[in-house]
């Protein structure tokens, strides 16, 4: 293994590179200042099964030799300025479990060969330039947990991405933001049983929002997250050896992009592994939200912003107990905010900015941390604090009650009042039954009682006359 990352080297790789280290297993340079070419000759290097050549300056076209490496497994390219197509002449003897190639200038076509790499777990071709119609179906790539195709200019529709019924799909991450993907969302993206992260921002998405959306397994209880990534069995692999886990660490710290609480956040892979969420925001979606989005209880991130929206808030919408960040902006939204929604404690973020809402604001609870009036802007009928324009007398704001939709809280709190009058009167009786069942007790207690009441007696009627003392002292020398 050469592992020589962050070392500030400069220049082109030697093109006879693959000639050099015939039995290298891990080529790691990632992090430097290296122009020119990717070398053809790595074709050469029959074991080598990791290649980074991540954030440096390379360009040129990617070789078509790699298509020749039988053992490779993980190969990072991302952050250069490679141009050209991506080669589309994989097979399905390659072991290839991760390929990053994004952030370079890469253009053409998605390479439809690549759903013959069947032990394929992450495909990254984010932030290029790939256009035309996508040509990928998502029930060839049987073992994939992470697909990322953001910005970039692919058209298509997602029916045709989806390919029908996929069944229990190892996927948990579909990233298709700012794209050119057009027509509805189809009923099918629901069979993916694994999916924690759908972001689809920013295309020309139509039609409403299918309500089976709110039976994904994963945001409806996360208790069945698998934190697999797509390395944990990696281990039982014989080819597997301590290089190739040096690789594991890095990649666990590789970034993905998105769109959280209003701003972009990078995720590590670690950290990622936590997130739940779904951005639908900037498409041509129209109709009602719909109210099975409630069963969502362990959604983190809800982003509808951005589209024709109609109707009114779910009611129920404090069912969703896990959302930490929830978008509704720029729709045409109407009603009222639903009192449910003073039910959602872990929510830092909210817009419901640019809508048709009414009535005053809702006070108590969460809601009160959220001070930014924007969040409210645009919404003429809409009244109170934190907005300046104030409600007439006739509309007072709504009372907040908690919300009584979540039985499962319900029985929490009461259960949590039951627990502090039970250990209250088993103090209060654990003292007076004492004193009153055990005579000695009693008279101990009560003569104690009646020493306090000495001593104090004492202390102030000494404290009172050393004041008398003082105060005739004082008169005499005048």
């Amino acid at each position: 293994m050469v592992d020589l990352s962050n070392a500030s080297i400069s220049g082109p790789l030697p093109e006879n590179i693959g000639h050099m280290m015939p039995t290298l297993q891990g080529l790691y340079l990632a992090n430097n200042l290296i122009n020119g070419s990717v070398p053809k000759s790595l074709c050469n290097l029959q074991t080598l099964e990791a290649l980074d050549f991540s954030n440096n300056m390379l360009s040129g076209n990617i070789p078509k030799s790699l298509c020749n490496s039988k053992y490779l497994i993980f190969l990072d390219l991302s952050k250069n300025m490679l141009s050209g197509s991506i080669p589309n002449c994989w097979r399905n003897d390659q072991s290839f479990k991760f390929i990053n190639l994004s952030s370079n200038n890469l253009s053409g076509l998605f390479p439809s060969t690549m759903a013959r790499l069947s032990f394929l777990s992450e495909l990254h071709l984010n932030n290029n330039s790939l256009h035309r119609e996508l040509h990928v179906t998502l029930k060839n790539f049987t073992s994939l947990v992470v697909l990322d195709l953001g910005e970039n200019k692919f058209s298509g529709n997602l029916t045709s991405i989806i390919g029908g019924e996929i069944g229990n799909h190892s996927l948990k991450v579909l990233r298709l933001r700012k794209n050119l993907i057009s027509g509805y969302i189809p009923s099918e993206l629901c069979f993916l049983s694994q999916l924690q992260i759908l972001d689809l921002t920013d295309n020309k998405l139509t039609g409403r929002i299918p309500p089976c959306f709110g039976k994904f397994p994963i945001m409806v209880n996360a208790t069945q997250l698998s934190h697999d990534m797509g390395h944990e069995d990696w281990d039982q692999e014989p080819s597997m050896g301590l290089l190739l886990w040096r690789y594991i660490v890095h990649w666990d710290l590789a970034p993905l992009m998105e769109v959280v609480k209003g701003r972009y956040l990078e995720y590590i892979r670690i950290t990622l592994r936590l997130e739940i969420s779904i951005d639908l925001s900037s498409n041509n979606l129209i109709g009602s939200i719909p109210e099975e989005l409630i069963f969502l209880k362990d959604l983190h991130n809800l982003n509808l912003s951005w589209n024709y929206l109609s109707g009114n808030i779910p009611e129920k919408i404090g069912q969703m107990e896990n959302l930490e960040s929830l978008d509704f902006s720029k729709n045409d939204l109407s009603g009222i905010i639903p009192n449910s929604m003073s039910s959602l404690t872990k929510l830092s973020y909210l817009n419901l900015s640019y809508n048709n809402l009414s009535r005053p604001i809702l006070i108590g609870y969460q809601l009160q941390t959220l001070e930014d009036p924007t969040m409210y802007a645009g919404n003429p009928q809409l009244c109170g604090v934190p907005l300046l324009k104030k409600c007439s007398n006739d509309t007072l704001p709504p009372t907040i009650t908690k919300f009584k939709g979540n039985d499962e809280g319900a029985l929490k709190i009461m259960w949590f009042y039951v627990v502090v009058m039970l250990g209250f009167a088993t103090g209060f009786w654990g003292v007076v039954g004492s004193l009153f069942f055990v005579k000695n007790w009693r008279y101990a207690y009560f003569q104690w009682m009646d020493d306090v009441q000495h001593w104090i007696l004492v202390v102030i009627t000494l404290k009172v006359a050393r004041f008398k003392k003082m105060f005739n002292g004082d008169r005499d020398d005048q």
